[in-house]
């Protein structure tokens, strides 16, 4: 497993004699567990080698190709291998045979794989191919392409010289996937049905309809005609072209080189068939509202958790946020669409400074952990800033109507905040499922978010993080409240008024 791929021009020679790196070729070639099942296989020629790939019953892929002188496994290189030689050759006809083959066929004839006039590497790797071979099994008799007889009388009939409307045929094509065996009779008028894996040769030339079952159609050759599968995919090749439209049921088109001078349709897959993977009905009304209200009320928890850290250890700060909101509305929300704007731009001009200078090269990781920690401080400081605004607000015009408040403090006012900026979501949760309500709805919500963060990403920014008051309101400095001041101009409600004279 640890390997690693030596360079073209290395001498390969020593590493085929010891034992030890053989092992190590054994551990990576063979899979990783001891005995895996594969239901398909196909065949892959192209101009710098071949290859074969085998799909496990878990849906993954095993492969094995020798191109441009390097044998992969999966994709990953793994040793290299004499170019042009008689290891490359044998391989491109190996492949060739095990494309006309079944899937067991095919694992057999790499377990027998024993081509002549090959050097001590080519051998070793000849073997490592075929131990891992070993590995792999197949169902009995599955795949096995075979030739499909025509029904009888009565019996199922498709027409697949027009596939323009593919919903016509649909329930046809699906209903040949429940059969099996000797019941498996089709007929296609004017084409030809297989059951199985099937290839159309490079030097091949089909007329008329071709039907695949319970296989894929690779396609080297040449098809004048409409091409159909079902629980298959539909491969074209390098050379192999589709003179009409193609049709996968229950499986996938893939143009891997080839041309289709027709139409590409493919169909859902239904649960009967096999290896579906059924589509997830959608969650009733209910479910759907229940799963939005849980939503809407962790992130409301979450937001909370964090005020209410933000007012237990940072308060000032955040009053002077959240004064700034009220004083400069206006102002932090041009300031806030504006930093949005120039968040991209000035990161990027910190990273350039950073990395002109010889010293500042060592700080472009801190200076990027520190600006992306700036930058959801001022987004997620801002908003619950914004939050302690709208709270404080709602408090104290209920404070004015006379109603008694048990405490007013900055949880409070950060609670009531969030609940109400929540209440909107929960609207839109309530309502989702009604298509143009609930779709408003959230586009509503969303927009009002948007601009109450951008209204608090703008107050952080003028109140560098609540450093600074200037726009907070409190243009007074604290020694000019005399006692006398004070007394004249209370904060709230009462206009002032003039001191009597003493007597």
């Amino acid at each position: 497993m640890f390997l690693v791929a030596a360079p073209a021009n290395a001498d390969l020679s020593d590493v085929w004699e010891g034992w030890k790196p053989r092992i190590e070729l054994i551990g990576i070639l063979l899979p990783d567990s001891p005995s895996q099942i594969v239901r398909r296989h196909s065949a892959s020629f192209t101009a710098a080698g071949s290859g074969l790939s085998f799909t496990t019953e878990d849906g993954g892929v095993i492969s094995f190709s020798l191109e441009g002188g390097w044998l992969r496994r999966d994709g990953k290189t793994i040793a290299r291998y004499p170019e042009g030689g008689a290891l490359e050759a044998a391989w491109r006809g190996l492949v060739g045979e095990a494309a006309r083959a079944s899937t067991p066929g095919a694992l057999d004839l790499i377990r027998e794989w024993q081509p002549d006039g090959l050097s001590s590497q080519e051998t070793a790797m000849a073997k490592l191919l075929r131990d891992a071979a070993a590995e792999l099994t197949a169902p009995a008799g599955g795949g096995v392409p075979h030739e499909v007889h025509p029904a009888q009388d009565g019996g199922l009939v498709i027409d697949l010289h027009d596939l323009s409307d593919p919903a016509r045929v649909a329930p046809a094509l699906r209903a040949t996937a429940t059969l099996t065996g000797e019941a498996l009779r089709v007929t296609v008028p004017g084409g030809r049905v297989r059951a199985g894996d099937f290839s159309v040769g490079s030097a091949d030339r089909i007329t008329g309809p071709l039907l695949v079952i319970h296989g894929d159609a690779q396609v080297y050759g040449t098809v004048v005609g409409n091409v159909a599968t079902v629980d298959g995919d539909i491969v074209l090749h390098p050379g192999g072209t589709v003179l009409g439209d193609v049709l996968a049921v229950a499986g996938t088109v893939r143009v891997a080189g080839g041309t289709v001078q027709g139409e590409i349709r493919t169909l859902d897959r239904p649960p009967t068939l096999r290896g579906a993977e059924v589509e997830a009905a959608p969650l009733p009304a209910t479910q759907r509202v229940a799963r939005n209200v849980v939503g809407v009320l962790g992130i409301f928890l979450g937001l909370a958790a964090v005020g209410l850290g933000l007012v237990t250890f940072v308060r000032p700060p955040l009053e002077i946020v959240s004064d700034t909101v009220t004083h400069s509305f206006g102002r932090a929300l041009m300031v806030g669409l504006l930093g949005q704007v120039l968040v991209l731009p000035t990161f990027g001009m910190l990273v350039v400074g950073l990395v002109l200078s010889v010293a500042g090269i060592l700080l472009v990781p801190f200076a990027v952990v520190v600006f992306a920690l700036l930058l959801v401080a001022a987004i997620v400081g801002g908003f619950l800033a914004v939050a302690h605004a709208m709270g404080e607000t709602m408090t104290r015009r209920q404070m004015a109507r006379g109603l008694a408040i048990a405490s007013a403090n900055s949880y409070r006012y950060v609670g009531m905040g969030l609940t109400g900026i929540t209440g909107l979501w929960l609207v839109w949760a309530l309502i989702a499922p009604v298509p143009v309500a609930g779709t408003m709805l959230i586009a509503l919500a969303g927009l009002a978010t948007w601009l109450l963060a951008s209204v608090g990403f703008g107050a952080a920014l003028l109140s560098r993080f609540g450093l600074r008051d200037q726009f907070a309101g409190r243009l007074l400095p604290p020694e000019t409240l005399t006692d006398e001041y004070l007394w004249a101009t209370p904060r709230f409600g009462v206009q002032a008024i003039q001191r009597p004279d003493r007597k």
